[in-house]
């Protein structure tokens, strides 16, 4: 009897995530991956730190090549092969490798196709040098454009146009960023935007906010973005918009979709039909605040849908419970940390919104680095129930982390100030930042 195969689109992270675990936990299976680009098992969020001088080797971009993948972990692996049809009736997977048409059949079959970049549909966006980027394969070519370059726009103040901005300061050019809305990264409240803001004009970043792309000029390659507003040099453009799911070829399928056209998934990664499970930026996840639907395109999360949906085609129960979207971004020294609802997105959720906002150090005075920490929490003021987190200053990640982990357990803003922080000079004052916070929301909590 032949053995069973486990068919996966999409070499990123949760489709390799995919496939490791359901290959290890039954290595009788055949578990072939079909990726349509140059790598699988790669690091596009590593792309900021080898163009802004880091690392200068690019093979660091991808964890495992494909020939590891497959002389140590038993998994067949087509590279530039990229699948365009399905016939979930029949089982079958149809992809183009080279011009060539290959058909695969399957008895598993695992989604993870990852997401796309949202284009600007503008004209000249197709000009040398004009990038959307979402692979490693998309954005290694900047670096030799990099030697002969000036001038740099950035189009979007999320964090893509954050840590790019970083990498190419670094690399002694020009930075413009153009965004269409009123701030940099919009997940932030208005009072921490503006103190990332603060630091990105004063590192010479050239911002313009409410401003929209008309078009880019150029003969072959980009020489200027013109917006509605304004005219600007560009010899690099990287246009970060936002990204979409990229489901676009499972249109007309029998798949059930969901949140922002994500394919819908129970915890156990299964779609709607029974043999076919997703994972990754192409399926729906739970927000474990709201306790709704919502889509988090990150890569931590994306590995953790990965192994749960290759445990469970390998016959191992898992599942995923949900996410709360944690994110960091770094610009020079500065750190920045957010999780769980935003206050606008809390006031939506029809939440009774309170926050309270610290300033302080993340260490004793006394001690030689500390530094300043600007912490904020978001919590309802009825129930006390802790929605959200967001942290701009040094010191940022554990403390991020330990809001994500309470917003996982349910807790209350009350309960931070009562958790066990550790404490001695090196690491942390001994009021931490959040156990402060928490104490200065007590103080105007409603009797």
């Amino acid at each position: 009897m032949a053995p069973k195969r486990v068919v996966v689109v999409g070499g990123g992270a949760a489709g390799m995530a995919a496939a490791a675990k359901a290959k290890r936990t039954s290595p009788e299976l055949e578990v072939i991956v079909l990726e349509a680009k140059n790598h699988v098992s790669h690091a596009p969020c590593a792309l900021p730190f080898f163009l802004g001088g880091f690392f200068d080797d690019e093979s660091k971009l991808v964890h495992y090549p494909a020939e590891f993948l497959e002389k140590e972990r038993g998994l067949k692996i087509y590279l530039r092969t990229r699948a365009y049809k399905f016939d979930f009736s029949s089982c079958k997977v149809y992809a183009l490798s080279d011009d060539k048409e290959l058909e695969f059949e399957y008895d598993y079959l695992i989604l993870a196709m990852g997401s796309k970049p949202r284009r600007l549909k503008v004209d000249g966006e197709d000009l040398n040098g004009v990038y959307y980027i979402r692979h490693i394969d998309d954005g290694i070519p900047i670096k030799k454009d990099l030697k002969n370059c000036k001038n740099v726009v950035l189009i979007g103040a999320g964090p893509l146009g954050i840590e790019f901005s970083d990498a190419f300061l670094r690399q002694g050019k020009r930075v413009t960023v153009i965004t269409h809305g009123s701030k940099v990264l919009s997940k932030l409240d208005d009072d921490m935007s503006e103190l990332v803001e603060k630091e990105l004009l004063n590192k010479g970043i050239e911002l313009h906010k409410e401003e929209e792309v008309i078009a880019f000029e150029g003969e072959q390659r980009v020489q200027k973005v013109i917006t509605n507003k304004g005219e600007y040099p560009a010899d690099i453009v990287i246009v970060g918009i936002g990204i979409e799911p990229n489901t676009d070829m499972l249109t007309g399928s029998p798949l059930k979709f969901g949140f922002k056209n994500t394919i819908k998934v129970n915890p156990r990664m299964q779609t709607n039909l029974e043999n076919v499970y997703a994972a990754g930026d192409v399926a729906e996840m739970t927000n474990i605040v709201t306790g709704k639907p919502d889509w988090f395109p990150l890569a931590q999360i994306a590995n953790k849908m990965g192994r749960v949906a290759g445990a469970n085609v390998a016959g191992a129960y898992m599942e995923m419970k949900g996410a709360v979207g944690t994110s960091f971004i770094k610009f020079f020294d500065l750190e920045i940390g957010y999780t769980g609802l935003n206050t606008k997105e809390a006031k939506a959720e029809g939440y009774n919104v309170k926050s309270v906002k610290i300033e302080g150090l993340n260490k004793p005075s006394y001690y030689p680095d500390a530094a300043k920490i600007t912490a904020k929490l978001i919590y309802d003021e009825n129930t006390r129930k802790l929605l959200g987190g967001q942290i701009v200053g040094a010191g940022m990640m554990s403390r991020i982390n330990t809001i994500a982990t309470a917003l996982y357990a349910g807790l209350t803003i009350d309960d931070i100030f009562y958790i066990d922080f550790g404490y001695a000079p090196p690491f942390s004052p001994v009021w931490d930042p959040l156990v402060v916070a928490s104490s200065v929301s007590m103080r105007e909590k409603k009797t």
